[in-house]
């Protein structure tokens, strides 16, 4: 009698140590998903964060369009592109997304990456152009360094658009934002770069007719009355 209730003592422990794990396991992997779960909205709300900051970043290199088409050089570079829940979350909601949005989310924050890295090189070389005009004053190599930023700017502009069709995309297709080669979407998006490259050169055209002693204006009463 005492081996049976000895017995029966040891099967009730081990039962309560297999429930036990059982229910830890459980309460990890729900805790894991309600994680997955915020950071998978978190990363969308970052994309409508981005498209701001996008639009951003076109509106000041528009304007760098216009004083190239000025034969000016902007004094300064607009600060880049921000995405800090990408950078530190995204590996936690990976295995909980499809493949279309991981495919998705890389592109894009790919472009964020290369778009940053273009503004810097903007940056950069406004700085070389400030040292060399102080020293040198404005000769050949200056005009050199002038075509050399607008190329920069234009390049810049292309990738912002660029990324802005992309983050849309996304934000309209959340579920399946599978962008196929030679489909209906990839089509769109290759008239849309079409029509992008288009106002480049209309937005250069439209600076030549501006003074560049008016982009030195902190404030125009104009920009606010479109």
């Amino acid at each position: 009698m005492d081996v049976d209730e000895s017995t029966v003592k040891v099967v009730i422990g081990v039962a309560a140590a297999v429930v036990g794990w059982v229910l830890a396991q459980l309460t990890s992997l729900i805790k894991d998903w309600v994680r997955a779960r915020k950071i998978k909205a978190l990363l969308l709300e970052e994309l409508q964060d981005v498209e701001k900051e996008v639009d951003r970043v076109i509106f000041s290199l528009a304007r760098d369009l216009q004083i190239y088409g000025a034969q000016g050089i902007d004094s300064s570079a607009c600060i880049g592109v921000s995405n800090f829940i990408f950078a530190n979350y995204y590996k936690d909601a990976l295995l909980y997304l499809s493949q279309s949005q991981r495919i998705s989310y890389q592109l894009i924050h790919s472009l964020v990456r290369n778009l940053n890295e273009g503004l810097e090189s903007i940056r950069e070389l406004i700085v070389e152009v400030h040292k060399h005009h102080n020293k040198n004053g404005v000769n050949e190599e200056t005009a050199i360094l002038g075509r050399e930023w607008g190329e920069l700017v234009k390049a810049q502009y292309r990738n912002a658009a660029a990324l802005r069709w992309h983050v849309r995309y996304h934000l309209d297709n959340k579920r399946a934002p599978a962008l196929s080669p030679m489909a209906e979407a990839h089509e769109q998006y290759l008239q849309y770069l079409s029509e992008v490259e288009g106002q480049v050169e209309k937005t250069i055209k439209s600076g030549e007719s501006i003074e560049r002693e008016r982009f030195d204006e902190i404030y125009s009463p104009e920009s606010f009355r479109k």
